[in-house]
């Protein structure tokens, strides 16, 4: 019953409102009839001018006529681009030339040009009692919001021509010119989604800062709403939220797209506020997040007035100084679990905790995983289910990652992880450290009492091969997440301030992502600040402050290697949570890596003795070597693995590591 009553009640509104819309056509249209009227009698042999109807009385009788609020399109054209009387008959003249063939030809009869129906400045200044010059002029309103189309003609003539969208505007047509909408593009219905409660604090604050200002009003300056932030989600969402809150449509357009010659930009501003003005809209400039585009972003602000929205990437630009940062972030830890904990199954009491733990997602990324979980797992077990749903969320970022940083395939356990055993408890300990964030952080409070990231970092030192990077795959094995180890060349850039954009990409994208960052080398990167000579030590101090302040804020694990611990700055040993030293192997430490260092499908000789091998002074990475290369021999011969092979192996080996052989060392009998 109440259904039917609401029906019927939406029904009665539909009909009034087109009731509404009906009656102001009509007298709309009754306005266009006044003035071709009146133009006919403007144009006429007969001498009119003294007792016909100005268009300024016109345009003010159906002023009364029309609703509050809700005028003819004659006078929204008079009203918002502020005509005079000379402007306002101007244009009724030149509008009823578009509509009405008589005054066009009219006209055409009276300029003595048979080739042009349209009323030239002359025509317009010696027929029409009010009009003056002025309404001529590139600067008057008619000419400067393009109302009126001017071709010269010389000696301070010329022809004026309606324009085609102030023509279908005057009719009651309702669009955007297609000179601007090839450029724009309106919010999607899919960037309707409700901001989550941290994302409506920074609404509240920018509304209020409007309230405040009351400049979001059409006046002589703009207010700049800078949108930056790392979820383009967010932005698109929080651009579409504030257009809702003042009730404006909203368009968009890419800073790619503005044109770079001041003269484009002008006219590109000017038809814009026209169409704003027609139309109340809000303009949002999407991607505007380099210096280029920026530059050209605040040039083209400056031109504009009101309101305008600008996404400038990931930090603000202080375009104007009328802008207000607006950052938008991705959803908190807490929101994501609450997302999640409304996809996932009741039964999945742990799962949402620490998918929002490990992987910082955007809402719409949250719901694309989980439905897509969903079809890859089909009707199979809850496990399978939750295995795709990890893999999904793994890979949510990994092309971007993939370009700065290489993707090590894990394949090391604890079983082939041979270490002393504090060693071997420490990295015990970091492993359960990262699984269990969710619990301590969030459960226990501890998120609220930390101010800086909630990520964990980690050094791992020693000579090369003590078995580091093998410490990190069995680590993202333990965890079940990606390995990337960092390209120094894909992010290390001669040019100033590349590197850190880079490194900030990086450590965003495994955010994203969840993936453990593996930096090699670690010293290349994180060294020693120097005293400052030159400019060049400057700008080398800056780089490692940033990554100093990367580090502390990043909310996954980093791992960092490096031979010379020695080198690393004592600012960020300080920042370290973990430091691990891998010493060379002891021989019993050597022993146990030679009995688990060849596959078991590997035909080993009966005098193989890891006994004797442990006596030769090789790290874990050189044994494997050793091992590898003896297989090839014997392999080579048709043999099995054996100690000749094994010492001509460890033979070469130690003389690419330029260590003396005494007398002794590779005997094996």
């Amino acid at each position: 019953m109440s259904e039917s009553i609401q029906f019927s009640i939406s029904e009665q509104q539909q009909a009034k409102e087109l009731q509404s819309l009906e009656r102001w056509q009509a007298l709309n249209n009754a306005h266009l009839a006044a003035l071709v009227d009146w133009a006919l009698k403007l144009l006429s042999d007969e001498d009119s001018t003294t007792s016909s109807e100005s268009v300024s009385s016109i345009n003010a009788r159906f002023r009364s006529e029309t609703k509050a609020g809700n005028p003819s399109s004659i006078n929204v054209l008079n009203d918002q681009f502020g005509l005079n009387e000379s402007d306002q008959s101007v244009l009724a003249l030149v509008v009823a030339a578009a509509l009405e063939p008589l005054v066009a030809e009219r006209c055409a009869v009276l300029s003595g040009n048979h080739s042009n129906p349209f009323p030239t400045a002359i025509l317009c200044v010696s027929r029409i009692p009010e009009c003056d010059w002025s309404s001529f002029s590139p600067h008057s309103p008619l000419r400067y919001w393009l109302l009126v189309e001017w071709q010269p003609l010389g000696s301070g003539d010329g022809v004026l021509s309606a324009d085609e969208r102030v023509v279908n505007f005057a009719r009651g047509l309702s669009y955007i010119d297609e000179r601007l909408s090839v450029l724009l593009e309106p919010a999607n219905s899919e960037s309707a989604a409700s901001l989550m409660p941290s994302q409506r604090q920074q609404l509240d604050a920018a509304l209020n800062y409007l309230s405040q200002s009351q400049r979001f009003e059409m006046n002589n300056t703009s207010t700049v709403f800078e949108l930056f932030g790392d979820d383009a989600f967010a932005k698109r969402t929080m651009a579409v939220s504030i257009s809702t809150e003042l009730n404006i449509g909203l368009q968009r357009i890419n800073a790619a797209n503005l044109p770079t010659r001041a003269n484009d930009l002008d006219a590109l501003a000017r038809l814009w506020l026209r169409e704003a003005s027609l139309l109340p809209m809000l303009l949002l400039v999407e991607e505007a997040d380099d210096a280029p585009k920026q530059k050209l972003a605040a040039q083209f602000v400056e031109r504009l007035r009101g309101l305008v929205l600008i996404e400038t990437g990931h930090a603000s630009a202080a375009l104007s100084s009328r802008s207000f940062p607006l950052e938008v972030k991705r959803p908190s830890v807490q929101e994501q679990e609450s997302i999640w904990a409304e996809l996932l199954p009741v039964d999945k009491k742990q799962l949402p905790a620490r998918l929002a733990e490990q992987f910082s997602m955007s809402e719409p990324d949250i719901f694309r995983s989980a439905s897509v979980a969903a079809a890859q797992s089909g009707s199979d077990s809850d496990s399978e289910f939750e295995k795709a749903l990890w893999q999904i969320c793994q890979r949510g970022a990994s092309t971007e990652l993939s370009k700065l940083a290489q993707r090590i395939e894990c394949k090391a356990s604890w079983n082939n992880l041979v270490l002393p055993e504090s060693q071997t408890k420490m990295l015990e300990q970091l492993a359960s450290q990262v699984a269990l964030r969710s619990r301590v952080y969030q459960s226990w409070g501890f998120r609220e009492r930390m101010s800086r990231g909630m990520g964990i970092s980690a050094m791992f030192s020693g000579e090369s091969g003590t078995g580091k990077t093998m410490a990190a795959e069995v680590i993202a094995n333990t965890l079940n997440l990606d390995l990337y180890r960092i390209d120094l060349a894909s992010v290390i850039s001669k040019y100033i301030g590349e590197s850190e954009k880079q490194m900030r990409a990086l450590f965003q994208a495994a955010e994203r992502c969840g993936a453990i960052l593996f930096f090699d080398e670690a010293d290349a990167l994180f060294g020693k600040r120097s005293e400052v000579k030159n400019s060049n030590d400057r700008f080398a101090n800056i780089g490692i402050d940033d990554l100093l302040q990367r580090i502390e804020m990043f909310n996954g694990l980093a791992i960092l290697a490096t031979n010379l611990k020695s080198q690393i700055d004592k600012a960020f040993m300080r920042r370290l949570r973990f430091v691990v030293d891998f010493p060379f192997p002891a021989p019993a430490e050597r022993e146990r890596i030679w009995r688990s260092v060849f596959p078991t499908q590997t035909p080993l000789a009966s005098d193989v003795n890891p006994a004797r091998l442990a006596r030769l002074n090789l790290t874990g990475g050189s044994i494997h070597n050793v091992a590898l290369n003896g297989a090839f021999l014997a392999a080579q011969h048709n043999e099995s693995v054996s100690m000749r092979w094994l010492m001509e192996a460890a033979a070469a080996e130690l003389q690419k590591l330029e260590r003396p052989i005494k007398a002794g060392d590779l005997d094996y009998g």
